[in-house]
């Protein structure tokens, strides 16, 4: 008896695909563009939003920094001239950043400053000992060095108010040399962010300053964090300001 065995099928039937049509295409398209559109300003707050805290985290720093300093130095404050040193002058170990600097110690010419002339001027800085670490001095936030074309592309992003520990007496301060002679700390901020759009020497330059006389800044005060600006305060705490800024009497 024979067994038939059987073979495959070698012209197997043609299978009909079946697929989006182009208006299907087009609907799903428009979907994921109406979803994108709300999910990316989402995205771009909360980047924001990190990019603040980390900014207020530095201010933390700073201001701890600064309160140590005084600490070991008798109550006695750093200077807030930034950018001002001067050879020979015997108060220029109290000052707490400097201007970039070269390779051996001297302030770099204009033209030729680059990232590691500014971070030998933060490191040289009377705080730099209590924070170790030059990313600390730079918001995340700050974009200048995009932005600006040099010397104007700074890296610092933080400045001590001229009230503080300076060796100047602009008009309508009062002159605080030592932390005790600070009234209301908690109403009173050292750190700023400030912007210095005509900076000269690749830094932001001196201390921040406000015109008392004719009530204006004369530094401008930074906006990175969805238009508004950290501050440290002589108490040890940070915040962030989104209106207007009302200056305290100092």
């Amino acid at each position: 008896m024979k067994r038939t065995i059987p073979f495959p099928n070698r012209h197997p039937a043609i299978r009909t695909l079946c697929g989006f049509t182009l208006i299907e295409l087009l609907v799903v398209i428009a979907i994921i563009a109406i979803l994108a559109g709300m999910l990316l300003p989402a995205l771009s707050k909360a980047k924001q939003k990190g990019t603040m805290a980390a900014c207020l985290a530095n201010q933390k720093t700073m201001i701890l920094a600064w309160t140590m300093y005084a600490d070991d130095n008798e109550d006695r404050l750093c200077s807030s001239r930034a950018c001002y040193d001067r050879p020979g002058n015997t108060q220029d170990n109290q000052i707490w950043v400097f201007r970039p600097r070269d390779e051996n110690g001297r302030p770099t010419p204009l033209g030729s400053i680059t990232d590691e002339d500014r971070f030998r001027g933060i490191q040289a800085g009377a705080l730099y000992p209590y924070i170790g670490t030059v990313g600390a001095y730079h918001c995340p936030g700050d974009t200048r060095k995009k932005r600006r074309q040099a010397p104007r592309d700074c890296y610092r992003s933080y400045s001590i108010s001229y009230a503080f520990g300076g060796n100047w007496d602009p008009p309508g301060y009062n002159q605080y040399m030592k932390h005790t002679e600070i009234r209301n700390p908690s109403q009173h901020f050292v750190f700023v962010e400030e912007e210095h759009i005509g900076a000269r020497y690749g830094a932001n330059e001196g201390g921040w300053h406000f015109l008392w006389s004719d009530q204006t800044i004369y530094d401008p005060l930074a906006r990175y964090h969805i238009n508004g600006s950290t501050f440290a305060f002589a108490d040890g705490h940070g915040a962030v300001s989104y209106t207007h800024l009302t200056l305290p009497t100092i």
